[in-house]
């Protein structure tokens, strides 16, 4: 029978809040552990849409494991992403990821991978989307239990996802996951803030950024003692630095070689063109109007300057957006001062990245009234794809997000969320 879909989510949410509320202007009324907009339906991809998607999680693995063979086998890349890290953290050969997630951008032209995610905030609001949406009937595009399925066998038999205080605001989510997804099947997993209380288990699931032993202590406490980490503690490769590579015609060749021409050519297509502050005489093709550096974007005017400058990881400002800065809506003043910082830093990676327009998508959530609202909204796709075993690529979890009025699209109590299903036609969206 189906009910009201906010009751459906509050069923699967298992008494779990998704998100905790940071900003007082996005507070409803009513306390409710559903606090994001609720879309009536999932949102549904196209045909064609769901295949690329398909597509684009065998190729982003493989990608990944061609960035780890060039950190084992080239200097200048082990160099490279080795950069600001703790002696502690360098040269790394253990390399443990259970899913890769890239987010995807839905532009005019398609989509774009504008960075890869290892991280598993979102994973637990994907999951709980993905089963309330199918349990209310609809045919979403992860099996239900798919989850579940693969990430048990892959998990020891008892554990602690481990979260800092900087994500408390996912604990909701965290505890999910650790109750509902982890554990089972003779499996007993907990999540615990690390500093609040004893973590005693040996196996740990990593639920915090590596650069945050310099500002927690309890975190340097946790690190120094001897745990088994999931993912592994490789910084290396959670840089979106990585993206880069596939633009730096120092690798065009290994890559071709390692990937073969019509994947190389694929992500070329998806990837927008990237490159690495203080690397741009690497760039294929060059820097865009002929600028020589990036401090050269600064003379551009704003409609040429469609570029994004990211902190590119370890640090406490690359995480949910802190150090993501959009060229084209700062004046020159502001655009030469944060190139010319992000030059003299020589402890972190930066990057710019080619700026992809988000395409408005009509969307429609249900207000705290019950009343339906529509808005025309941005919209991000959240993909998690296996990367151990057989299955490596494959679709486990899967959310989309809708944003307006912004050019960071991220979930929030703002955002509309909800689980994706497709059409089993050739339909094109409009």
């Amino acid at each position: 029978m189906n009910i009201d879909i906010r009751d459906r989510l509050r069923i699967e949410t298992k008494g779990h809040s998704m998100y905790n509320v940071r900003r007082t202007e996005y507070k409803t009324q009513n306390s409710d552990n559903i606090n994001f907009r609720v879309s009536p339906t999932p949102f549904k991809l196209t045909k064609k849409e769901k295949e690329k998607i398909e597509d684009i999680g065998k190729a982003i693995c493989d990608y990944m494991d061609c960035c780890i063979e060039l950190y084992k086998t080239n200097e200048s890349v082990h160099e490279l992403l080795d950069n600001g890290k703790p002696e502690s953290l360098k040269n790394v050969q253990d390399i443990k990821y259970l899913f890769l997630r890239p987010d995807l951008i839905l532009t005019d032209s398609g989509f774009c991978v504008c960075e890869i995610e290892t991280s598993p905030f979102g994973l637990g609001l994907a999951e709980v989307l993905n089963n309330a949406y199918g349990n209310q009937g609809y045919d979403t595009i992860i099996p239900q239990n798919e989850l579940k399925n693969y990430l048990q066998p892959k998990v020891k038999d008892s554990g602690t996802i481990a979260y800092s205080d900087k994500v408390k605001a996912f604990k909701g989510q965290l505890d999910f996951l650790a109750e509902n997804v982890f554990s089972g099947n003779g499996k007993t997993w907990v999540a615990k803030q690390i500093g609040t209380s004893t973590i005693d288990n040996k196996e740990i699931y990593r639920a915090f950024y590596l650069n945050e032993q310099f500002t927690d202590k309890n975190i340097a406490e946790l690190i120094s003692k001897s745990h088994i980490y999931t993912p592994t503690s490789t910084p290396q490769f959670e840089e979106k630095a990585l993206l880069s590579f596939i633009w730096d015609k120092r690798y065009i060749q290994f890559l071709q070689s390692k990937l073969g021409n019509s994947t190389y050519n694929f992500l070329r297509k998806i990837i927008p063109k990237t490159w690495i502050v203080g690397q741009e005489q690497h760039v294929d093709g060059g820097l865009p109007s002929g600028i020589q550096n990036s401090l050269g974007l600064a003379d551009l005017s704003k409609s040429s300057r469609k570029y994004v400058l990211k902190q590119s990881g370890f640090s406490t400002s690359s995480s949910w957006g802190e150090g993501v800065k959009f060229l084209h809506k700062l004046g020159k003043n502001k655009v030469l001062e944060m190139l010319t910082t992000a030059i003299e830093d020589k402890k972190h990676l930066y990057i710019i990245q080619e700026f992809n327009q988000g395409k408005n998508v009509p969307m429609s959530f249900i207000d705290d009234e019950g009343i339906f609202q529509k808005i025309n909204a941005k919209i991000r796709i959240t993909h998690y794809y296996a990367y151990i075993g057989n299955n490596k690529g494959k679709l486990i979890a899967a959310k989309v997000t809708g944003c307006e009025n912004t050019e960071y699209i991220h979930a929030s109590t703002a955002s509309i969320n909800t689980a994706i299903s497709y059409e089993n036609s050739e339909i094109e969206r409009i």
